[in-house]
C-alpha cells in the first residue's frame, strides 16, 4: 500500500472531523480518545529512545484515563447499537487495561529469564514502552470502531491508521539498539579512547588500531569487490545470452548470499591460512566473498531495470556495444549500484564471525597496517571486551566501541543514500 493512500485517507478522515456539523459528543469522545491513544504510543517511543521508565504512579494514571475514555464507549454503544454482540471484545480489551493499570505498575525493576534458561533479563521500562504502544494501537482502532457504529467505514479507517503505524512500529527495534548504545557509549568517547592502544585487557586505553584495522578492512574490501561484483553483473546483463549456465551462475549467487559469515571463515581457514599464514589479507578476502553476492545481485538489478528501448536507441545512432554500457546503461544504474556496493561495505565491517580465525588479534598488530600480518579490528576488538566483563572493568569500553562500531555502519549507509540521490538521473 503506497503512502499517499494512507496519508489521503487519514487526512480525509482529520477533515471530515473538523467540520463543525460534526462536533458531536460522540466524535468529540472518538476524537479524545484517539488523540489520547498517539500520546501513549508517543511515550512509549520516547521511553524506549531515552531508555528512562515514566514512574508507577504516572503509569497507572495513564492507563486508567485511557480505560474510562473506553468503559464510556462502550457504555455508549451499548445503549445506542443493535447489536451489542459486536462490543465483546471491546468490553474484554477495557476490562484487562483496567487489570494492567492495577498490575503493570507492581512488576519488578527487571524480569528475571534464568528459570528459562537464559542468561538474561527483561527490564520493566521496555515491557512497560511496548505495551504503551500496543495499547495505543489497539485503542484507536476501537475508536473508531465506536466512531462508525462498527461498520465497514470503521474498518476501513482502523485499517489505514494501524497500517500507518505499522510502519513505525518496525523502527522500533531500531530505536532499541542506537538509543541505548549511544546513551550508554557515547560518555565514553574520549581523545585518549581514540588515540590510544589498548592495555589491562581492555580496561584502560584507547582503540586506534582496531580503528585503522577496521578501515583497512574496508577499504581492501572495496578494493576487491566493487571491480569484480559490478563486472560480474555487467556480463550476466549485457553480454550472456542466458541458458542454463548463466541460471546456475545465478542460483549460486543467491546460495552465497544465504550461507552464513562463520562458514566464510572456516573456508577460508582451511583455504588461505595455510598459503598467507595469520593476516590482513585473509580478512579481506574472507569479506570480499562475503559481500559479492550483494554487490552482484544489487548491480544486476539495477542495470535490470534501465529500458532496453535506451539500448536499441544507442545502437541505431552506431554506438558499440561498450560504448552503450558505459554511456548509456551504467549512468542510470549507478544510484543502484553504488547502494548496493555501500551497504555490502557496511556489512563487512560489522561481521565478526569471518575474521575470528584468519588474524584477528586483541593486541599486538603492528601500527602500520600490513597485508601479511595480523591486525585488529573492532567486531573483534568488542567480542573480546564482551568475554571480559566482570573480570575487568571493560563495559564501559565495551559501549565505547559498539558506539563507533554502529556510528560506521550507519555513515557507511547514509553515504550509500546521499551518493543514490546526487548520482540519480
Amino acid at each position: 500500500m503506497e503512502w499517499s493512500i494512507v496519508k489521503n485517507q487519514l487526512v480525509s478522515f482529520l477533515e471530515q472531523m473538523m467540520e463543525k456539523e460534526k462536533y458531536t459528543s460522540k466524535n468529540v469522545l472518538a476524537t479524545i480518545t484517539i488523540l489520547y491513544s498517539l500520546l501513549l504510543i508517543s511515550i512509549g517511543f520516547i521511553s524506549t529512545v531515552l531508555n528512562v521508565y515514566i514512574g508507577d504512579e504516572l503509569l497507572r494514571i495513564l492507563l486508567l484515563v485511557m480505560s474510562l475514555l473506553l468503559l464510556v464507549q462502550c457504555i455508549v454503544s451499548f445503549l445506542k447499537s443493535k447489536i451489542r454482540i459486536r462490543l465483546v471484545s471491546m468490553i474484554i480489551f477495557t476490562i484487562l487495561l483496567l487489570l494492567s493499570s492495577y498490575y503493570l505498575p507492581t512488576l519488578p525493576p527487571s524480569y528475571d529469564l534464568r528459570s528459562y534458561e537464559m542468561s538474561a533479563a527483561l527490564l520493566k521500562f521496555l515491557i512497560v514502552s511496548l505495551f504503551l504502544i500496543i495499547i495505543g494501537i489497539l485503542s484507536v482502532n476501537y475508536s473508531f470502531k465506536f466512531l462508525y457504529d462498527f461498520g465497514r467505514k470503521s474498518k476501513q479507517y482502523a485499517a489505514y491508521f494501524i497500517l500507518f503505524l505499522s510502519v513505525i512500529l518496525v523502527l522500533y527495534p531500531l530505536f532499541i539498539i542506537v538509543s541505548t548504545i549511544i546513551m550508554n557509549g557515547a560518555p565514553g568517547i574520549t581523545w585518549d579512547f581514540l588515540t590510544e592502544d589498548v592495555s589491562r585487557h581492555g580496561a584502560e586505553g584507547g582503540i586506534v588500531k582496531n580503528l585503522i584495522g577496521t578501515i583497512s578492512l574496508i577499504i581492501g574490501v572495496a578494493a576487491f569487490s566493487l571491480p569484480l561484483g559490478i563486472g560480474a553483473a555487467v556480463y550476466l546483463t549485457e553480454y550472456a545470452k542466458g541458458g542454463i549456465i548463466v541460471r546456475i551462475i545465478r542460483i549460486a549467487v543467491d546460495i552465497l548470499q544465504g550461507i552464513p559469515s562463520i562458514v566464510f571463515g572456516l573456508f577460508a581457514y582451511a583455504l588461505l591460512v595455510s598459503i598467507f599464514g595469520f593476516c590482513l589479507l585473509n580478512g579481506i578476502l574472507v569479506l570480499t566473498f562475503l559481500t559479492l553476492p550483494i554487490i552482484i545481485r544489487t548491480s544486476e538489478e539495477a542495470i535490470l531495470s534501465v529500458p532496453k528501448s535506451i539500448r536499441e536507441g544507442s545502437y541505431a545512432l552506431g554506438a558499440s556495444k561498450w560504448q552503450t554500457i558505459k554511456r548509456i546503461v551504467l549512468p542510470p544504474a549507478l544510484p543502484g549500484i553504488i547502494t548496493g556496493g555501500v551497504l555490502g561495505l557496511g556489512r563487512a565491517a560489522g561481521e565478526t564471525a569471518p575474521i575470528l580465525f584468519l588474524g584477528a588479534v586483541f593486541i599486538g598488530a603492528p601500527a602500520v597496517p600490513d597485508l601479511f600480518a595480523p591486525f585488529q579490528a573492532l567486531p573483534y576488538h568488542l567480542l573480546q571486551l564482551i568475554y571480559y566483563i566482570g573480570a575487568y572493568e571493560v563495559e564501559q569500553n565495551a559501549w565505547a566501541t559498539a558506539f563507533l562500531l554502529l556510528s560506521i555502519v550507519l555513515g557507511l549507509n547514509a553515504i550509500a543514500i546521499i551518493l543514490r540521490e546526487k548520482f540519480r538521473v
